[in-house]
This record gives structure tokens, C-alpha cells and sequence, in this order.
């Protein structure tokens, strides 16, 4: 079958997805000239960086005294655990300070912390700048955005299909409500975010689910560390989807199932004090620290809390910012309520495979924010997401003005050329298409149960090959072609993504950081990187020894 495709006016650069690392990159090419089209899956600024959980985000700087750099860069490769990237660190922790103050070009005030205290995982302190008012944020930027004539806004617009010329980006398919839309471009920036949308529970919008990583792998381009996602606690009741402040846990004096049976003494308890203390200093659960344990008690369905009466006598900026936001804004007392939390999908740590300018290796394409595989490694340090999303948003931008300085073909190509490659796969996808016996919304829904139950904290070998085999058959029940004007790609591209993500659990048979396997409980002396590339239509996984 062939698609009524739209076009839509030829641009420089076409930029995926608005939230920070997206907006950061928009904002840079506008001034630099280009012509730009922004795509975003909902309204402007969207994402993660839209999508407040807690009172404020906080990003890392490096200090002026240069023995910090050394100190910073030991903080996230002791984290990385092996797993990180060096050149990109170096090239991070030497911008990150020039480049704090783009985020007012995209609506935020930042402002500095008053404490100098260890950001997450952070062995020392430094500089933590904070934003908050994402309302105020959004109004801004939208306003500023609007000056800019040389910039095409595509609302509620979902990218498809990468379209190349042997080795170069000439454009993009895009799908727009009902209709595909395509889009000649010289170069495309994927700022599509991570993958948390595919949990039943998530601490981000249901949006954000990864295809973007699907549609830049059959570009040509390779991923790596998908196996490394972060989960951190987050309420349940009394009120649903509420960022736990994991520095409350030092006044934690038990935790109890459904049922009020006591399932881990408090931090009272002189065997488990010092868990209690340590697991107090990081949001998300890793094998690194022997805390994990607590989290291994937390269950799906929940877990309770409770806490001592002298957590809302500290008086540190750090807890009473967190208290009172939760207390007046959200409406949650840890004392009088009854507190149950789980582990909510966060970000994933692994992603594209760049280099320091964001740069994936196939000619005009570039990878930036939650959506590339960046600084972090088997962790995340807390801090470093937003000053990614700055440095290499900046720099992909400034990267490909010299690409577009270099670029020497000038050839012109026909619609109708450019498109027999996209309707070539779209056939090759209905070769196997399934049958129409579910809608898109209930395929869905298997997806997050699939998630819930296998690729979670605990992981196994037998569980994560059985969601494999679940998911194809999940796709024989469903057909792209009576869905294609619905949602029937961008399902596909889920699924692809959700198979990505088990083949990286199961090539990973160790346990390191974020990721653990409960049938592998222990960290390899093995070194290497689970780096995934796809060939027609089909992932696939080999290991990277380091």
C-alpha cells in the first residue's frame, strides 16, 4: 500500500521533541540562522523536562577551582561502574558552567543553592544550580520561540522514519494525526527522550517511549547501556505519581506490607541503621550499594512507610524545600497520611551511541538529551541530566554548522524517489502483519503489564525470554495495516523498542548499577558494553568487551 503523504516546506535542521535538550537545541539553530523545524509529540515543551514530579531540578556544575574538575569527573566515572564514557565526561564537566545560563533563553531562572551539599551518588559537594515554574517556563519560552520567523512549530506530530540517501539524512516521515507528513531536511537532532512510558508506573508522560532509539537504529545508528534504566520510589497513596524524597529515609522507623506486617525494622534498628543511613543518600535503586536490599523488599503493589516525628524538626534547606512543597502544594504529610510507595520507571542511563558534538555517525544525524547514550554509565548521578542536554545540545548545533560548511552534494531528488524507500518498508512490514483482534490502546496496556512484571528491579533469564515470546504474540493479534492511519506505526515501533530493551536485560547476565538480575546476583570481572544495532527491520546484540 502506499500512503497520501503531505509535504511540507524543505528546512535546515529538524529538530525531535521539546523538552530541554530539544528546546536548547532549537534555540541555538534559530540564532545560528537555520531554517528549523520542531516536532513534539504533544504541545510546545513537553517531555520529562515539562512534567514536574518534584519541587525543582537540579543541575551540577563544575567549580571554578580546577582541582573540581578531576573531583567531578572521578564522581561520575566511580558511578559510570565501567560503563560510561570518557570523552564525553571530559567534554562535559569542561562546558557545563559556560552553558548554565542557556536555560534562560528556554523560559527558567536558574538560580544557585544556598547549601553546598552532595548532588546524588556524588562523593563531593559542588555547585548545584536549581530551576522550578515549569508554568512560568513554558509561557516564556513560547513567547520567545515566537519571535523567530524561521522556525516551522508541528504540534502533536510523532517522527516514523529517518530517510536517507546512502549514507546521509535527506529527510523524515511524520505523522500528524491522521495524516503522514514528510520533510526535506540536511540534518535531523532526535531529542526524543528515554523510555519510562512503557511502565505501568512512570515518572514520566506515557509519550516518552523510546522509538525514537527504533527509528535511529535503522538509520544506521548503534545504542548501548539500554539495560541500565533507574527506578526510584514514588507514591502511590495518597496521592498518585509524587517523587519520594529518598532523604526522608533517615527518619524511617519501618516498613510494612498491605497488610501492616512489619517487613524491615526502622533506622532505629542497630542491624539495619547503617542501610537505612546509606540508602537515605541516592533516589534510584542500585546494586552498587549493599541498600539495595531495602529496595528488594519494596513491592509492586506497594509498600508502606512510616516515619519519626523528628523528620519535620531538620531544618537543612534541602528538607524543608522538599516538605513544604510536599505538604502545601501536593498535599502529602508523611506523619498524619498513609504513605505507600513503589518503584516508578525513570531514565534510562543508556541510549545512542555519540560522540562529544552529538553526533551518532550517520552523516546530518545527531542524538542529544535522555535520548543518547552520554556521561553516565551502570548509574546516573543526580544533576547531570539537564547539563547534558545543555553542553550537547549546544554543540550538536554548532557541529553541524560546520557540516553544513562541508557538505558538498548538492543533488536535487524527487518526492517520489525520496519516498519509494519508505513505502518499500511499509510493505515489508505487512508481509508479516498480524491480525486485527486487538486495538492499539489494549496492546498497549499488555505492553506496561509485560514491563511491570519482567523488567522491573528483579530481572530473570527465563522471565525476560517468556516476554519475547509474549510480545510476538501480542503482534500476530495486531495489524499495522487496519491501524495505519490510527497508530498502527508508532505500536510497531513500540514493541521494537520493548524487544530492544529485553535483548539488552538478557545480554547483560551479571548485575551492576541499575541493573540486576536475581538469577546473577553479583557483579562480572567481565568488562563490556551491550551495544545494539538493527538490519531489516530486525535488532540485533553483541557484546563490547572493554
Amino acid at each position: 500500500m502506499e500512503l497520501n503523504i503531505v509535504n511540507v516546506e524543505a528546512v535546515d535542521i529538524l529538530i525531535v521533541g521539546s523538552g530541554i535538550a530539544g528546546l536548547i537545541a532549537t534555540d541555538q539553530a534559530l540564532k545560528a540562522g537555520n531554517k528549523v523545524c520542531l516536532s513534539t509529540t504533544g504541545k510546545l515543551c513537553g517531555g520529562a523536562s515539562f512534567f514536574p514530579i518534584k519541587a525543582t531540578l537540579g543541575i551540577q556544575v563544575t567549580a571554578k577551582d580546577i582541582s573540581d574538575k578531576e573531583k567531578y569527573k572521578e564522581d561520575i566515572s566511580n558511578m559510570g561502574n565501567h560503563m560510561d564514557n570518557p570523552e564525553l565526561i571530559e567534554a562535559y564537566i569542561n562546558e557545563i558552567r559556560e552553558n548554565i545560563f542557556l536555560l534562560k533563553n528556554i523560559g527558567f531562572k536558574p538560580w544557585l543553592r544556598k547549601d553546598n551539599r552532595p548532588a546524588c551518588f556524588a562523593k563531593y559537594p559542588r555547585e548545584i544550580y536549581l530551576i522550578n515554574n515549569w508554568k512560568e517556563a513554558k509561557k516564556q519560552c513560547q513567547e520567545n520561540l515566537e519571535k523567530y520567523e524561521n522556525l516551522t512549530l508541528l504540534e502533536n506530530s510523532a517522527l516514523i522514519r529517518i530517510i536517507k540517501d546512502k549514507d546521509s539524512v535527506i529527510g523524515a516521515i511524520l505523522k500528524k494525526q491522521d495524516e503522514y507528513v514528510f520533510i526535506k531536511t540536511k540534518a535531523i537532532i532526535l531529542a526524543t527522550g528515554g523510555i519510562a512510558g512503557n511502565y505501568k508506573h512512570s515518572l514520566y508522560p506515557n509519550t516518552i517511549t523510546g522509538t525514537g532509539h527504533i527509528i535511529a537504529l535503522d538509520a544506521g545508528a548503534k545504542a548501548q547501556n539500554m539495560e541500565f534504566i533507574q527506578f526510584i520510589p514514588a507514591f502511590l497513596e495518597p496521592k498518585y505519581n509524587i517523587l519520594f524524597g529518598e532523604h526522608t529515609l533517615k527518619y524511617c522507623s519501618g516498613m510494612y506490607d498491605l497488610n501492616n506486617k512489619l517487613l524491615l525494622p526502622g533506622i532505629d534498628d542497630n542491624n539495619w541503621n547503617k542501610l537505612w543511613l546509606e540508602r537515605s543518600a541516592y533516589a534510584p535503586f542500585s546494586f552498587d550499594f549493599e541498600s539495595h536490599k531495602i529496595d528488594l523488599h519494596i513491592n509492586s503493589c506497594g509498600t508502606k512507610l512510616k516515619f519519626n516525628k523528628e523528620l519535620y524538626e531538620n531544618e537543612e534547606e534541602f528538607y524543608k524545600v522538599y516538605l513544604n512543597w510536599l505538604k502545601d502544594d501536593i498535599g502529602i504529610d508523611l506523619l498524619k497520611d498513609e504513605i505507600v510507595i513503589t518503584h516508578f520507571a525513570h531514565s534510562c542511563n543508556g541510549g545512542i551511541k555519540i560522540d562529544t558534538n552529538g553526533y551518532t555517525g550517520i552523516l546530518g544525524l545527531y542524538a542529544v538529551g535522555e535520548l543518547s547514550s552520554a556521561i553516565e554509565g551502570a548509574n546516573r548521578l543526580g544533576g547531570n541530566s539537564v547539563g547534558g542536554a545543555l553542553v550537547f545540545g549546544k554543540k550538536a548545533v554548532e557541529h553541524i554548522q560546520q557540516y553544513f560548511k562541508d557538505l558538498t552534494n548538492k543533488q536535487e531528488f524527487n518526492d517520489k524517489q525520496l519516498l519509494s524507500e519508505f513505502h518499500a518498508w511499509i510493505q515489508g512490514l505487512l508481509k508479516s502483519d498480524g491480525q486485527n483482534r486487538l486495538s492499539s490502546a489494549a496492546l498497549i496496556e499488555e505492553l506496561k503489564k509485560i514491563a511491570n512484571n519482567t523488567m522491573g528491579i528483579e530481572r530473570e533469564k527465563t522471565k525476560l525470554e517468556q516476554a519475547l515470546k509474549d510480545i510476538e504474540i501480542l503482534k500476530n493479534n495486531y495489524s499495522i495495516e487496519e491501524n495505519i492511519y490510527e497508530r498502527g506505526l508508532e505500536v510497531y515501533l513500540r514493541m521494537e523498542t520493548m524487544k530492544l530493551l529485553l535483548l539488552s536485560m538478557l545480554a547483560r547476565n551479571e548485575s551492576r548499577g541499575a541493573h540486576y538480575r536475581k538469577d546473577s546476583p553479583y557483579t562480572s570481572d567481565e568488562i563490556y558494553k551491550v551495544i545494539l544495532t538493527r538490519k531489516d527491520d530486525i535488532t540485533m546484540v553483541k557484546k563490547e568487551y572493554l
